[in-house]
């Protein structure tokens, strides 16, 4: 009796001693179906999830260089990526990582408290944020350290 094959879709005659088969034999198929076992795998046992980091953590241990040299052998993949970046970031955040209001002088700086991150979009998630509060002084206050008044004075 023959059946659909979950991944391409096409008919095959599953082979007598695989009673549950649900792929065909094409190298695409049986690709899908170890990477579905794979993905089942990982998230059902912990000592396989523990192994396959322990690996991977070890291939780039050494293979340091690899994405480095991949990225610089593969321009166009470098700019497909940062174009899905930007997409993806734009959704997740409804704005662009770059902030595009930067101070001039229509948009001057005041006071208060802001959030300080990472520069350059390294860390997508705020892992490294702090709360800061600014006090900016005014274009008056004297720039000799001398004639600056004690912080008390200030407060």
């Amino acid at each position: 009796m023959e059946r659909r094959c979950e991944h391409c879709g096409e008919l095959f005659i599953p082979r007598k001693n695989v009673a549950r088969q649900r792929y065909c034999s094409k190298a695409g198929c049986q690709n899908a179906r170890r990477n579905q076992w794979r993905r089942r795998k990982l998230v059902a046992d912990p000592d396989y999830r523990d192994n396959q980091y322990d690996a991977q953590k070890k291939w780039r241990e050494t293979h340091r260089d690899y994405w480095s040299r991949y990225r610089a052998s593969h321009p166009e993949y470098v700019e497909r990526n940062r174009a899905l970046q930007r997409e993806r970031n734009h959704r997740r955040r409804g704005a662009l990582i770059a902030k595009s209001d930067e101070l001039t002088i229509r948009n001057p700086m005041r006071s208060g408290y802001y959030r300080l991150i990472v520069a350059g979009g390294e860390a997508i998630a705020k892992s490294d944020e702090y709360l800061v509060k600014l006090d900016v002084l005014p274009g008056t206050y004297p720039q000799d350290p001398t004639l600056l008044p004690d912080c008390k004075q200030i407060t």
